[in-house]
């Protein structure tokens, strides 16, 4: 988390908004257009490096919540082991399952694939064809 301290060295105000923006964004115009800045404002720029700057900030973000997640989990337990003893009591059992979910995985499910009416699938393959 040390480079987080350097992502805003010597940039301008605007350079800094732009940075922002594109740690939020999933392409250069939408963050130029979050700053309400132009495609040629950009042009202007090293956008290698703000993008970079940029991406520092999303990784932080990122390393935050899921150090927050990880640090409900215990609550969440309890809180879907009380919700076995409340009657309505779904929005929290709701928020429970997705801390759950999110920090230890969703339970695997299995599935049975069968062929036309219960039968074997039949797999075919063109070993001419397989661009």
């Amino acid at each position: 988390m040390a480079k987080l301290g350097k992502v805003f060295d010597n940039l301008d105000a605007r350079e800094t908004a732009y940075v922002l923006a594109r740690s939020d964004s999933v392409s250069n115009s939408e963050a130029l257009r979050k700053c309400k800045f132009s495609q040629g404002w950009l042009n202007k720029r090293d956008i290698e490096d703000l993008n970079a700057r940029a991406a520092t900030i999303r990784e932080d973000k990122a390393i935050r919540a899921s150090m927050l997640l990880a640090e409900a989990v215990e609550e969440a337990a309890k809180v879907k082991v009380a919700g076995l003893k409340v009657r309505d009591d779904r929005i929290k059992q709701s928020v429970a399952t997705e801390i759950l979910d999110r920090e230890l995985g969703k339970v695997s499910q299995s599935l049975e694939v069968s062929g036309k009416d219960g039968g074997a699938v039949i797999v075919k393959w063109d070993a001419e064809n397989n661009d």
